[in-house]
């Protein structure tokens, strides 16, 4: 059964209002607000993404708490979170926390970060940019003990602990860590760190910007390597990351597409339509289905969707539509 996810416009608030006031109205309305209507329109989780200084917006966790005491249901996910911009200890405490509060709803999906700006954030951090990845896999496995039973002792290479226990513990079993990608090569698999990643703790799989032939295949490698691991290939989701816009024609689809683009990555420069083409679906509900029907058919199971457009209500009521 496909299950469907919307990522909430977390940074739009912060880019749409004035001042700190208009802010928080735009908050409960278009972050909360959506979230419950996305609830009460049968879709399966609402996604927060994750940014400090480099794409401000609001904080994925904290937000994710607030939308847990206003929904009942939907799976409540990170897409994507990066831990290494922070201490794993303060990792471990927010997501457990926000876990117990959503009576365990909390899906992370986790990366490294890529774009204009993610270096300068990571300096301004005092965090080594070039080892972001080695980063993140320590802070992992220390996160994933401090949601175990047992005090967490460690001799790293970047962190230290001693007996550090937060004292609570995920509801049930531990959240589910979506692994984000952006590349896979059919003929030389996964880069290494990915591929060490999946095996060692990926509960799922999260790319961004993949044909559905490619995605088919990584999806196929990505289960292999969980296999080859000792897990259960079968538990393992296979999720994706995409852009939609509905409009009556595609042309309008992807003006409204390059407007928000502009708007979220100036640094970006001038967008063909091709390259828009290439983030997900855009145009009459036809041709999202369309889209939706391929990448289903290629595997996925989880789709978390970004409405690259202004008008997020209107633009999810449409898609549930489709997807009803």
């Amino acid at each position: 059964m496909v299950s469907h996810g919307y990522v909430l416009p977390t940074r739009g608030v912060v880019l749409s209002a004035d001042d700190s006031l208009e802010q928080a109205a735009r908050v409960q309305s278009e972050v909360i607000g959506l979230a419950r209507r996305a609830e009460a329109l049968g879709l399966d989780g609402v996604w927060a993404g994750d940014s400090v200084l480099a794409k401000p917006r609001l904080e994925p966790l904290s937000t994710l708490a607030a939308v847990a005491g206003a929904t009942e249901s939907v799976t409540l996910g990170t897409a994507v979170y990066l831990p290494q911009l922070r201490h794993p200890v303060h990792v471990a405490h927010q997501t457990a926390t926000v876990d117990l509060v959503s009576g365990g709803r909390l899906a992370l999906g986790v990366g490294v970060g890529v774009g204009d700006g993610v270096e300068a954030e990571h300096d301004q951090l005092d965090v080594q940019y070039e080892r972001r990845g080695a980063l993140l896999d320590e802070g992992l496995e220390i996160l994933e003990g401090l949601w175990s039973d047992e005090p967490v002792t460690v001799d790293g290479e970047f962190f230290d602990l001693d007996d550090a226990d937060i004292g609570i513990r995920p509801c049930g079993s531990p959240p589910p860590v979506y692994i984000a990608s952006a590349t896979f090569d059919p003929r030389d698999g996964f880069p290494r760190r990915i591929r060490d990643r999946i095996a060692a703790r990926g509960g799922g799989w999260l790319p961004i910007g993949m044909s559905p032939e490619m995605y088919e295949g990584g999806l196929d490698r990505a289960r292999e390597i969980v296999d080859d691991a000792g897990r259960d290939p079968a538990g393992f989701d296979a999720a994706y990351y995409h852009d939609v816009v509905i409009a009556e024609t595609e042309a309008a689809a992807i003006d409204q597409a390059r407007e928000f683009l502009d708007r979220y990555y100036p640094s970006w420069g001038a967008l063909s339509d091709d390259d828009i083409r290439k983030r997900g679906a855009f145009g009459p509900p036809s041709v999202v289905a369309d889209h939706l029907e391929r990448y289903t058919d290629a595997g996925v199971e989880t789709f978390v969707t970004r409405f690259t457009a202004a008008d997020q209500r209107e633009q999810l009521r449409r898609f549930a539509d489709i997807v009803d």
